[in-house]
């Protein structure tokens, strides 16, 4: 009911006022529920929900962004029952009661919503997800309000907005708001609730008082039955830690893994040694007056760094997983040769699972090859997603074992001797088209966090394509002796499409053992700019990139930075808050984007730099990271105008610092040392 009522497929609003939602399996029905009863006390959910003659109670903590100045804050929670249910608050006491919401008043709310969100023009379409539900509302020739799903799209229907789950959930509050404000007691939480047969149901709640917007709902999760025996998840990746990665590494990669721990100990205490962020300024020179730097001497000393000139290609950036997964799958289908993944994290979720059967498919007819670092890929699977897993979904135990399972399919997995990670994602087709960026394959990539991946063409997918079979050998039984052999090896050449031919000048960038060109390319470019910095990076832990961003500042750089409201790692919120203070301070103009962006990627002065690294250094000095950066006018430009410009637009500009305390300031310095 709550967002059924909006995505269900084939839904028709006619554009007269009084005319109702048509669908029929847009709401469930409500008949054998009995309305629930829901408390809140600060930070706390207790929802009383009566099924029969039994009383359930369901409870849920809220975790409210500490940021000041937000219309509504969106989240989610998950609900748990409690076994032991307390008795109803007394009244008059610490808890309020929420104002259940009738069925009838949230129809009518969304369907004003859903006139709202779709563009007035005929054929003009507004994309929005509402957790993993993805629809598309436009109004046809008769002025008719349709929403289709993704996948059935009419020709002929332009894309003119997009809406995110936090953009949807604001606005269902705000019209809730303001519908209700007469009604009862306005400073009451509203509550909304979806039975779903045979599960706990799910709820909505709005808090106009604190001004947040919430969805409730049970995480529900399952074993794979034909999964082998069961193995503590936990167990599983301390074996992984000290056997493979610490054990078999050093033995078929003495020399990858000795150098390894070399440079760990050298970056260890090198990042000891970095001074901390400068002391906030009282005057600023004005921001983005001047010219920005030369970028013809910029990539003559990229090229001396690197030992290489760029190569030729095009880059069509593909933002969130709504316009990156469709197109590899896409590519994937149509692939007449071989499809190779270098990737993270493959998760062991629903929509992880249903890119692992496409690639078992694919394997019957074409060479399919999927490298995946170890010990990310299996702390990620211990880990639940924010949002629910489609209905009766048992993920596999392994993803490793299920995509060989009955495939043809190739598996090898990076190991981590010292804790580095190969944290590059690379994904290619046929030696003609590579995808490249910062998405894993899991559903937070698909579902749930703003990211961003480039679909590059052009002779340059062969180098990266060079990178995939150096790092498969690498990975495999012969170890450094196998990589040698690769890496002497020339590269194929790239199969290119001989329609297109309109090349840039793009260069890739690495973070490599010994070989930090992503973190001197960067320092620099900061050192250079003289108009504009452009940041968005979900993790900017590393306080030389802080300092220098201030640094550019004090000089009258336009710098902006773009950072989550939340974080999906322990502390990562405090370390956010903290650091976002310090350029706040700075004059350096901070944004706030609603949820999860796991978007890394820079522009300075015109120069564009994106891919898997983050700012933090793991990334910068550990790790093995791939980014691509380019000069081209034109690649920069739509940079700037589909990520920047859109991202500055929906995030929330700082007006004041944000309050912290001692915890956040120690869980930030633990977090610059990674």
């Amino acid at each position: 009911m709550l967002w059924l009522a909006v995505v269900a497929p084939g839904c028709v609003i006619a554009a007269t006022p009084g005319h109702r939602l048509q669908s029929d399996d847009a709401f469930k029905s409500a008949t054998a529920f009995a309305s629930p009863r829901a408390f809140v006390k600060g930070d706390m959910v207790r929802i009383y929900h009566a099924v029969g003659r039994t009383t359930e109670v369901f409870r849920a903590d809220l975790k409210p962004s500490p940021i000041q100045g937000r219309d509504y804050v969106y989240f989610l929670a998950d609900l748990k029952r409690d076994p032991s249910p307390p008795s109803l608050p007394p009244a008059g006491g610490h808890w309020r009661e929420a104002q259940v919401v009738r069925q009838e008043t949230w129809s009518n709310i969304v369907e004003t919503t859903i006139r709202e969100l779709t563009p007035a023009e005929p054929w003009q379409g507004a994309y929005f997800q509402l957790l993993s539900q993805e629809r598309i509302l436009y109004r046809d020739d008769a002025g008719q309000i349709r929403a289709v799903r993704v996948d059935q799209k009419p020709v002929g229907v332009d894309i003119a907005r997009r809406y995110t789950s936090e953009q949807w959930g604001t606005l269902l509050a705000d019209h809730l708001s303001r519908t209700l404000e007469n009604t009862g007691n306005p400073d009451r939480p509203f509550l909304l609730m979806e039975p779903v047969e045979g599960q706990p149901p799910r709820f909505m709640m709005i808090d106009a008082d604190r001004k947040t917007c919430a969805f409730l709902f049970h995480r529900a999760s399952g074993d794979d039955p034909g999964g082998g025996f069961q193995v503590n998840s936990r167990l599983r990746f301390l074996t992984s830690l000290l056997i493979e990665s610490h054990g078999i590494a050093l033995v078929k990669n003495p020399v990858s893994s000795g150098v390894r721990l070399l440079n760990t100990i050298w970056q260890v205490v090198a990042g000891l040694l970095e001074v901390r962020l400068p002391a906030a300024r009282t005057e600023l020179p004005e921001a983005g007056a001047q010219p920005g730097m030369d970028l013809v001497e910029w990539e003559q000393w990229l090229s001396r760094q690197t030992g290489r000139p760029p190569d030729q290609g095009s880059v069509t950036f593909l933002i969130n997983g709504e316009e990156f997964f469709p197109a590899f799958i896409r590519r994937l289908e149509a692939a007449r040769h071989e499809a190779h993944v270098r990737i993270c994290i493959f998760d062991n979720d629903d929509v992880a699972v249903e890119i692992a059967d496409r690639l078992k498919r694919r394997s019957t007819d074409i060479q399919v090859r999927v490298l995946m670092d170890l010990l990310s890929t299996q702390a990620s699977q211990q880990a639940q997603p924010e949002t629910p897993m489609r209905e009766g979904f048992i993920p596999p135990r392994s993803i490793h074992k299920y995509l060989q399972r009955d495939s043809r399919v190739k598996v090898r997995s990076a190991l981590n001797p010292w804790l580095a990670a190969d944290h590059t994602k690379v994904l290619t087709i046929d030696r003609q088209y590579a995808f490249l960026g910062g998405m894993n394959i899991g559903r937070e990539y698909r579902h749930e966090w703003h990211d961003l991946m480039v679909e590059v063409e052009g002779p340059i997918v062969a180098r990266l394509e060079h990178d995939f079979q150096k790092a498969w050998a690498h990975a495999g039984f012969w170890g450094d002796l196998a990589y040698l052999g690769a890496s002497i090896e020339a590269p194929k050449p790239a199969r290119l499409d001989s329609t297109n031919r309109n090349w840039a000048p793009i260069r890739r960038l690495y973070t490599r053992t010994g070989n930090l060109q992503i973190r001197k390319a960067v320092l620099e470019a900061f050192r250079r700019a003289r108009n504009h910095i452009f940041l968005e990076n979900s993790y900017l832990y590393d306080p030389s990139v802080a300092s220098a961003l201030i640094t550019a500042r004090g000089r009258g750089v336009d710098v902006r930075v773009i950072l989550p409201e939340r974080s999906d790692i322990l502390g990562g919120n405090s370390s956010t808050y903290v650091t976002a203070n310090s350029l706040f301070k700075n004059g350096i103009r901070v944004y706030i984007y609603p949820g999860m962006t796991h978007v890394k990627a820079l522009l300075v002065d015109g120069w564009a730099c994106f891919g898997s690294a983050n700012f933090n250094r793991l990334s910068l000095r550990r790790n093995l990271e791939t980014n691509l950066a380019t000069s081209d006018p034109g690649i920069a430009h739509r940079l700037r105008q589909e990520l920047f410009e859109e991202d500055f637009a929906k995030s929330h500009l700082l007006a004041e610092t944000i309050e912290v305390n001692w915890t956040d300031y120690l869980l930030e310095r633990i977090l610059n040392q990674f």
